[in-house]
C-alpha cells in the first residue's frame, strides 16, 4: 500500500508563512513600543528623584519658625540650581479689622474680635532645577510663624 497525500496536505502554504509572519512582527512591534514607554518613564523616574530629594532636604534645611524670614535664597548643590522664596501670604482677617457685632455675628469673642493675631502665615516655595535642562521639581508649603508685633 502506498502511502500518498495530497499537496493541500503535504505542509504550510506560502500565504500561511506570510500570514504568521505579519502576526509575529506586529506582536513584536507593540512589545517594542511598550518596552519604550517604559524605559522612557524610568528615565524620567530617575531624573526627577534626585531633584526631588534636593528639594525635600532644603525644606527639612529652613530655619526654624522665629528664625524664618520673608525674601529669596539661591544657590547650588551638585549639579542642580535651587531657589527657596518665602513671603508672605495674604491674611484678609489680619488686614481688615473685625466690629464687635460682626465678630459675635461669626462666633467670635468680643475680647478677641481686636486682637492682633498670634501668628502669621509664609508661603515656601523650594525650586530645584537639574543641570540637564528638564523640567523643575516645585515643593509648596505653608508655615506659621509669631507675629512680628506691629509698630
Amino acid at each position: 500500500m502506498s502511502c500518498r497525500t495530497g499537496r493541500s496536505e503535504a505542509g504550510f502554504t506560502l500565504i500561511e508563512v506570510l500570514v504568521a509572519i505579519a502576526v509575529l512582527a506586529v506582536v513584536l512591534g507593540a512589545i517594542g513600543a511598550v518596552v519604550g514607554t517604559t524605559v522612557r518613564g524610568i528615565r524620567s523616574v530617575d531624573r526627577r528623584v534626585p531633584l526631588l530629594e534636593t528639594a525635600q532636604s532644603l525644606m527639612a534645611s529652613l530655619p526654624e519658625r522665629a528664625a524664618l524670614q520673608p525674601g529669596t535664597q539661591t544657590g547650588g548643590s551638585g549639579n542642580y540650581r535651587w531657589r527657596i522664596d518665602v513671603m508672605p501670604l495674604a491674611n484678609p482677617a489680619a488686614t481688615a479689622p473685625l466690629t464687635t457685632a460682626g465678630a459675635l455675628a461669626a462666633g467670635i469673642p468680643k475680647t478677641a474680635a481686636n486682637t492682633p493675631p498670634k501668628w502669621t502665615p509664609l508661603a515656601i516655595t523650594v525650586l530645584v532645577q537639574g543641570g540637564d535642562g528638564g523640567p523643575p521639581v516645585r515643593l509648596d508649603t505653608v508655615r506659621l510663624v509669631p507675629a512680628r508685633p506691629s509698630r
